[in-house]
């Protein structure tokens, strides 16, 4: 049961980040990915520029569709989301119907498209909008966590992108070329199987760095936009809430409590 009430329609409009953060507590540790910071920074995106009656879409989803998809029902947007494991998309649905789409008085599927496949795929990912009719202006990337797959994704959403366009990294701040040894390492620990040393060949420099400068080389105008995300993480319950799961990713490498972590830009044709 996920229809837990906060107020009247009015009331969760004039409280709206109250409502987003009260919604994604809801969710259990395995799909509350992002800490309530980052929400809630990737929700003021969508606020504070002014995106309405257009398209939003992101690659992993979690708490992220938590904030993007109350932002579609208000706004008249459409969200679509990519995942590689159904049940996250099954049980997010669920949430999203009885706590927000309930007093809302809104239809999940005239706001929401979850596709349970490779964002990358040429057939079924990203790059079906195009067939869809839909031109995105934010993309959300929080997937697999490898440049080289990151890079595919901007590509394959630039391409049927408005003519200016929003891309919001999460874990920009990682520096994995080709695989993620610290998911690997993380999940080869609980095979008791010792951790492999990653080669230097699959470094690169911070996603921030590199996605910016593969930007800059594909169009007119690249800017790196402030969020709110270092402000609010400053007092964010999240990382002491689930602080000895956050320790030993830190160990891991597989999380950091720094502003680059979480980084927007905004990009013009």
């Amino acid at each position: 049961m996920f229809d837990f009430h906060f107020g009247t329609r009015d009331e969760i409009i004039k409280n709206d980040e109250e409502f987003v953060l009260f919604t994604k507590r809801m969710l259990p540790r395995w799909i509350n990915g992002i800490p309530d910071s980052e929400c809630l920074a990737l929700y003021r995106i969508l606020k504070v520029n002014n995106l309405k009656k257009t398209a939003l879409i992101e690659t992993g989803c979690g708490a992220s569709s938590i904030a993007l998809v109350f932002h579609a029902i208000l706004n008249d947007c459409k969200v679509v989301s990519w995942d590689t494991n159904p049940s996250k998309g099954s049980f997010l649905k669920s949430v999203i119907n009885e706590a927000i789409c309930k007093p809302l008085n809104a239809n999940i599927n005239d706001y929401w498209e979850f596709i349970a496949f490779d964002s990358t795929n040429n057939h079924l990912g990203i790059a079906v909008l195009s067939e869809m009719k839909i031109k995105p202006t934010l993309g959300f990337f929080d997937s697999l966590h490898t440049l080289d797959h990151l890079i595919a994704e901007i590509n394959a959403y630039s391409d049927s992108a408005s003519d200016i366009f929003y891309v919001v990294l999460d874990d920009a701040n990682y520096t994995n070329k080709e695989e993620n040894f610290s998911y690997i390492n993380m999940l080869r620990t609980k095979l008791k199987l010792p951790s492999i040393e990653q080669p230097i060949s699959n470094v690169c420099k911070p996603y921030h760095e590199e996605i910016q400068q593969f930007l800059s080389e594909k169009f007119k105008k690249v800017e790196r936009i402030e969020n709110d995300f270092e402000k609010l993480m400053t007092d964010d319950i999240y990382f002491d809430y689930f602080q000895s799961d956050w320790k030993q990713m830190i160990q891991k490498g597989m999380a950091k409590k720094t502003k680059d972590r979480f980084v927007s830009f905004k990009i013009e044709k």
